[in-house]
């Protein structure tokens, strides 16, 4: 993107302001940003989080044993690109040659890069698409609004810049999206939350305790529908993020069923784990056996049937061993219209519903076929269906070990010195 274009895309406002707050957070030298990131590795580690920071390739070019120590402590460092640019604005060839370009800095200076995360979220599917086999294991770019937040309501103060953020990000609503990971070319799309840390801070203006609401809300939310809060902020804003971000983990290590503390490279891991599970059904005298095919961490859920279980959630018990003996009818299982899109199935299946395509389809206690699909408008209708329906069903839990949600912090560790701020702008 060229320099006026790029600023075309901002305007004044947004530039002058944007400016103001880094020369305020930066310096000339990497002591102050240094300094900030170390400070939150130390409290984050006390509340027992590791993040994930997505960094530019051009940023750890320049300090490179910084980052190593990093890694070192159990941080995740992500690619954001290897300049901090809009990739959506490149073509898919050259967009591509900045992610291996920066993975190759991380592989010289012996940092392993697991997956990747596009400056603003410029990623499209013709960049994953054009990405080499194997290069990153996990992407992160899909942004997922919460909106009706009390504090978030507010009228925001710089219009400027939350105008700019929402037309950057480009977010889908949680109304209508389900907040979970989801495969597309071999690649782990892990969505992101919003509103971040710019929006509520510099946009908002909101003080610390009203971000901590925020936050703990959309936390609230995806505990309740068994989702994944992604979590985002800048490092540059340390200070004023600290007491949400202690809130936010404060509050996650209280709520039950657990919710899963993680880095995004284990929320990928986990998921393509979870996606070679499987359930092996047998006739019986009795009616049927069901084994489950999977990991020691599956967390194996039920309702409205009998058999060794463990208390879990209000609707839900866990399965306490990975064999269980039923009666032949209703069968437990989602079963699915031969019409039902390759798609939908594919979307179901990841969600953990153990899905009956077959002749038997019609014969399980929840059955969806084309006309009822054709009533769903979303992802979250859909799940809500499958929920609110009556009978006997057996799924995975979407998460390891009987957790209910998950948690990533990430902070998007941009820059390290105002220098890498001004290189952006002459970047190619």
């Amino acid at each position: 993107m060229k320099l006026h274009q790029w600023y075309a895309l901002r305007g004044p406002e947004y530039v002058r302001k944007r400016a103001a707050a880094l020369l305020g957070r930066y310096g000339l030298t990497p002591t102050k940003a240094a300094d900030r990131v170390e400070e939150s590795v130390q409290w984050l580690a006390e509340l027992g989080c590791a993040p994930t920071f997505p960094v530019p390739g051009r940023v750890v070019q320049g300090h490179p044993q910084f980052f190593r120590t990093l890694q070192e402590a159990g941080i995740e460092i992500s690619v954001h690109g290897y300049d901090h640019v809009a990739l959506a604005e490149y073509p898919p060839a050259e967009a591509c040659a900045q992610l291996v370009k920066a993975v190759e800095v991380f592989g010289r200076h012996g940092i392993k890069s697991h997956g990747f995360r596009c400056p603003y979220l410029s990623c499209t599917r013709e960049l994953i698409e054009a990405l080499p086999q194997g290069l990153f294991d996990y992407s992160s770019n899909l942004a997922i609004e919460w909106d009706g937040l009390p504090a978030a309501d507010e009228p925001a103060r710089e219009a400027a810049i939350a105008d700019v953020l929402h037309r950057v990000y480009k977010p889908a609503s949680a109304r209508d999206v389900v907040s979970t990971p989801s495969i597309y070319s071999d690649i782990i799309e892990i969505p992101v939350s919003l509103p971040d840390d710019l929006e509520l801070h510099d946009a908002r203006r909101l003080h610390p305790l009203p971000m901590g609401e925020v936050w703990s809300q959309i936390l609230c939310r995806t505990h309740q529908r068994s989702e994944l809060f992604v979590l985002m902020f800048h490092p540059e804003l340390t200070g004023e993020c600290r007491q949400p971000l202690s809130a936010v983990l404060n509050q996650a290590s209280q709520l039950l069923p657990a919710v899963w503390v993680a880095r995004l490279r284990d929320i990928s891991s986990w998921w393509r784990e979870k996606a070679t599970f499987s359930v092996d059904v047998q006739s019986t005298p009795a009616g049927l056996q069901l084994t489950f095919l999977c990991s020691e961490r599956a967390t194996i859920l039920v309702r409205g049937l009998d058999g060794p279980q463990e208390p879990w959630d209000a609707v839900y018990r866990r399965l306490a061993a990975p064999v269980l003996q039923l009666p032949a009818e209703p069968r437990p299982f989602l079963g699915l219209d031969v019409d039902v899109p390759a798609q939908t199935a594919s979307f179901l299946r990841e969600q953990g519903y153990l899905l009956d395509r077959g002749q038997t389809a019609p014969r399980c206690a929840i059955y969806l076929d084309t006309a009822t699909l054709g009533r769903l408008s979303s992802e979250v209708e859909l799940v809500e269906f499958v929920e609110d329906s009556r009978g006997p069903l057996v799924k995975y839990g979407r998460w390891p070990s009987g957790t209910k949600s998950a948690l990533s912090i990430t902070g998007d560790l941009d820059a390290l010195t105002l220098l890498d701020y001004v290189s952006r702008l002459f970047a190619r």
